[in-house]
């Protein structure tokens, strides 16, 4: 993979890729990876989250580790296969030609953007979080999940919660790119079709993180 391409030529990177014959086999490298990160960031951030209930809740609490980080490995392998589903049919009503292993492949590359999102949340947050004094929940209070909920939020500066708002804002920008030049060689599209194509599920994302 030529990573220099695929970040500032992506034309180039999915054209001369659209010649060889599909290959899941680095995107799926890719998505691996992004999985593996964000277990590990799911991971920190229960282990933080922990501190905030009183040892007798512990045991529970690591029922919901293993749940929240078998999730957290699955969900960028759902996530890819998801997004490359909806691109591929919405693709269809453009009159889009070409084989589902094809979309699958380019829409993987289109992760690569996630990972370097990644390791950024990790980083900001570690910066932020190490030093934070986290006080212990009351078992009452944390028996009302909306109050739990709140209080813990209200304890994460604001500045780390704008830093990864604009870190998230930029990594969908980038899937953005990738994506729309992606669709545009796995199914035959023009630019604007592709770029509708692949803005379809950046939407659906942002509905879903407001609801």
């Amino acid at each position: 993979m030529n990573i220099r391409d695929l970040i500032l030529d992506p034309d180039k990177f999915f054209r001369e890729l659209s010649n060889r014959e599909p290959s899941l086999l680095t995107p799926f490298l890719i998505v691996l990876t992004l999985s593996v990160l964000n277990t590990i960031y799911a991971y920190y951030k229960f282990s933080v989250m922990a501190s905030f209930f009183p040892p007798d809740m512990q045991e529970l609490l690591s029922m919901f580790l293993v749940f929240a980080l078998l999730t957290s490995f699955l969900g960028g392998f759902i996530g890819w296969v998801l997004v490359a589903g909806i691109m591929h049919l919405v693709s269809i009503l453009f009159k889009g030609k070409g084989p589902f292993k094809r979309t699958l492949e380019f829409i993987g590359y289109g992760f690569f953007p996630n990972i370097v999102g990644v390791l950024l949340t990790m980083l900001i947050s570690y910066y932020f979080l190490s030093g934070l004094e986290l006080p212990t929940l009351a078992t009452e209070q944390l028996k009302n999940p909306e109050v739990a909920r709140r209080i813990i939020t209200s304890l994460i500066p604001m500045t780390m919660k704008y830093t990864l708002a604009l870190i998230e804002i930029g990594v969908l920008l980038w899937n953005l790119v990738l994506w729309t030049y992606g669709i545009k060689y796995a199914r035959n599209l023009d630019l604007k079709r592709a770029f509708i194509v692949a803005l379809v599920p950046i939407v659906l994302h942002l509905i879903h993180r407001l609801l």
